[in-house]
Formats: C-alpha cells, sequence, structure tokens
C-alpha cells in the first residue's frame, strides 16, 4: 500500500490539474465511488443511482487545491465539494496531458508485467476535463475508495479524523513523537510506528527503513527506547521520508507517479523486502519476521 511519501508524490502530480473544470466521468465499477462522509463498506453496493449522484456533484467542478492526510488524497473542488481518494492496495492514479497522443503504464512493477496502453480493462474510473487533459484511475484489486463530500460534512469523514500528527509537520517535535507512540507502551517499536492513530502516514517500507539506521530491533517495546534512542528515532525518520519524497517514493508491488514513472528510493532501501541479502553495511542475511501481521525486515548485527 503506499504510504506517505508515495501519496504526497501522487498529491505533487495531481496539482498540475489545479484550475481545469471536469467535464465529463467514466465509472466502471460503482463500488469505487460514494457521495458523503461515510467509510465504505467492504461489501459495497454495486448498483448505479450513487454513480449518478458522484457524476452530479463532479460534472462541471473546477479543482482548486490537492492536499494529503495520512495515505488519503484530498481533492477540493469548487461549490464546496472534496473529492477523498484512498488507493488502497493497487491504485493508480495516471494524467495523460493535452495533447499527449497516448499513455502506456506498467500495472505492476515487475519484469514481466506488460506494458499497458491506458485506458486498459483495469481502468475503472475515467475524468476528462474541458482542455482535453485526462485522469485515468486503475485499479487491479478493486479495493480503492473516491468520495464526493461537502465541505460541511468534511469533519464527519471519520477516515480524516482517526489519524496520528503527521510526521513532517514543521511544529512536531521530537517530544510530540516520544508521547504519541509512548502511549502504546508495550507495543513492538513496528507497530507503533506503523500505528495510525499514533503518528500519520508510515507503514511497512519507511517504519523497516527507519529502525534500520536508528539501530534498533523492529521487536523492542515501546517502553525499553531509551531518550537518546527517541531523538535519534525521530531525527532518521524526518530525513528518511524527506529523501522518500524526494526521490518520489518506492515503487514496489503497482505505485508510479501520476506520469507513469516508477519512484526512485527503492535504489536507497537498505533492508526492506530484501530478505536473504547482504546487509548493505555488515553483510549479514537481512530477516524477514512478521510482526502484529506486518512483514518486518531487519539486519540482526546492525540492530539491537
Amino acid at each position: 500500500m503506499p504510504e506517505l511519501p508515495e501519496v504526497e508524490t501522487v498529491v505533487s502530480g495531481l496539482r498540475k490539474l489545479i484550475g481545469k473544470k471536469i467535464k465529463s466521468l467514466e465509472i466502471t465499477k460503482p463500488k469505487l465511488v460514494s457521495v458523503g462522509p461515510g467509510v465504505l463498506s467492504p461489501k459495497r453496493i454495486h448498483d448505479q443511482s450513487h454513480v449518478r449522484k458522484f457524476k452530479q456533484a463532479l460534472q462541471g467542478r473546477k479543482i482548486l487545491a490537492v492536499q494529503r492526510r495520512a495515505k488519503l488524497i484530498q481533492i477540493r473542488l469548487d461549490k464546496d465539494w472534496w473529492i477523498l481518494v484512498h488507493l488502497k492496495m493497487t491504485g493508480q492514479i495516471i494524467i495523460q496531458n493535452r495533447g499527449q497522443k497516448e499513455v502506456r503504464v506498467r500495472l505492476m512493477n515487475t519484469p514481466n508485467s506488460p506494458i499497458e496502453k491506458l485506458p486498459c480493462k483495469h481502468t475503472h474510473i475515467i475524468i476528462s476535463f474541458y482542455d482535453g487533459a485526462r485522469l485515468y484511475y486503475n485499479d487491479v484489486r478493486v479495493f480503492g475508495t473516491w468520495r464526493a463530500v461537502k465541505n460541511r460534512d468534511l469533519k464527519l469523514a471519520k477516515d480524516l479524523q482517526d489519524f496520528g500528527p503527521e510526521p513532517l509537520d514543521k511544529n512536531f517535535t521530537w517530544r510530540d513523537f516520544k508521547n504519541q507512540l509512548s502511549q502504546r507502551p508495550n507495543l513492538k517499536i513496528k507497530q507503533a510506528l506503523t500505528e495510525q492513530k499514533l503518528i500519520a502516514g508510515i507503514g511497512n517500507i519507511y517504519s523497516d527503513e527507519i529502525l534500520f539506521w536508528t539501530k534498533i530491533l523492529p521487536t523492542r517495546l515501546v517502553k525499553k527506547i531509551n531518550p537518546e534512542e527517541w531523538l535519534k528515532l525521530f531525527g532518521v525518520m524526518k530525513k528518511v521520508l524527506k529523501k522518500a519524497v524526494k526521490e518520489c517514493g518506492s515503487s514496489v508491488g503497482d505505485f508510479i507517479q501520476t506520469n507513469g514513472k516508477i519512484g526512485n528510493y527503492g535504489n536507497y532501501h537498505m533492508v526492506y523486502d530484501r530478505k536473504g541479502l547482504a546487509c548493505k553495511i555488515c553483510k549479514s542475511p537481512i530477516k524477514r519476521i512478521v510482526i502484529g501481521g506486518r512483514s518486518s525486515h531487519y539486519c540482526p548485527h546492525c540492530q539491537r
């Protein structure tokens, strides 16, 4: 699932649509869309009534701003409407610029994955703009969500309320960080870093990388982190996330940028998805364990 750097990369790409007006929408998977602040049920409806409402809410609207909260994309429209987008496991947003003849992308970042011309069978939402640009939403597993929400109802959107602080917020201090995670002293530090109610946007990739550079085992309990380690953990977290944003995220699984290019931060991975490979520092084999249902990669020699 895309994490903070990947979603921030998508948001950056979507900002190129600011000022454009939506002409029409094509939706082939009704269960992806809804109107209103409620969180979508896994057993989503498949009828066309809410599709019509979704289209009516968006058609003719102009994009005013695009921002991120944790892993959620927020697109602000005129007439007090917002679109809330969660990419989930396999969602991709691709932009075809005005005058661009065609777009071809890989749906999965594997050597054998074919390059698809868009729209393809996994393109479930197409938004056309009056200037000729298009937005394609691909989703192989169809887990993503697109919700149209009025500004007055935005505060009722539960998945905007259930997140902890943003780790890259300028006002977020190391003491805030320590206090947030220390609310769950008996959690393993890997679990605490990926608990969205404690801190927003960090998942398996970046928790692994942060803990490697801090030299802390993912199994260490939060209450066992000493003050010096809290300071280092906070600084490393900021550094890793900023670098990942600069490199346009990690293209593992299906993540690509809105221009179809891959992210570059995978070139800097020290432990994530490197089970059995030699540690880049000490040459020990990288280990993988499961903590609270999440995979965790670490170096048994470098991390304590």
